[in-house]
Parts: C-alpha cells; structure tokens; sequence
C-alpha cells in the first residue's frame, strides 16, 4: 500500500523537471560548438635558470611562463607551451575548461532529475498483495 503520509505535488515536480530539462538542453547545446580544444588546464611555471648570479638564485623566479597541467598515464604533469602557440593553445585550453565545468553542471541536472524521479516512484507505487 502506498504510504499516505509519503504524497508529493506532482505538478511541482513535473515543473521542477521541465525546468532541469530546459537548464540541461542549453547546456548539451553550448557544448556541441564544434570549436577545437586541447586536452589540458591553463596553468602558469616560474622557473629557475640555475646560474648562481641571477636573481633567481635569491628566491625571484623567471616567469610567468605558460603551460597545461595534463593528466597522462593516471599521472599529473606540466607541458610547456611553446611561445608561438601561446595564444591559439590557451584559447583552446580555456574552452576545454569551460567544457569540463558545464558537463559538470549537466552530470548535477541528471543527479537531481535522477533524485526527483526516484521520490516520485517510491510515492506512486504500492505492493500487490
């Protein structure tokens, strides 16, 4: 039997979806841009020169220098950008970046759609006999 005390609006559930459904569809929209990206974060290196007179030496490093922080093998690494891509592979790097983040937004839209579904399942179904 169901559970009397377990009732849910159904209609503000079914808004709530449609709205998560509309949020959703813009989001899926915006990521199929088609626009190249490359595989990595923006990320800036200091580095030092290793001569024992420079400034670096004292703790003032060079840089900043630009680089992607790459995932490779279940391993963390930095790759240096060479200075005539800097522009173009930083570009492409940062819709990478809003790719990730949005397809995250799309993954807690599903989770919740997923949790709303489920509430409305285990308020609408009952045991037979």
């Amino acid at each position: 039997m169901r559970d009397v005390n377990k009732k849910i609006d159904i209609s503000a559930v079914r808004q709530k979806l449609s709205i998560l459904n509309k949020q959703r569809n813009s989001y899926i929209f915006r990521l199929t841009h088609g626009k190249p990206m490359v595989f990595g974060l923006p990320h800036e290196v200091f580095r030092r020169c290793g001569k024992s007179n420079c400034r670096c030496a004292r703790g003032e490093r060079h840089g900043p220098y630009p680089a992607l922080s790459v995932n490779k093998d279940g391993k963390q690494k930095i790759v240096m950008i060479k200075k005539a891509d800097t522009l173009v592979v930083l570009g492409e790097a940062n819709r990478y970046r809003h790719y990730q983040e949005t397809l995250a937004k799309i993954r807690r839209i599903n989770k919740e759609v997923d949790r709303l579904l489920e509430k409305v399942k285990s308020t609408t179904t009952r045991s037979y006999p």
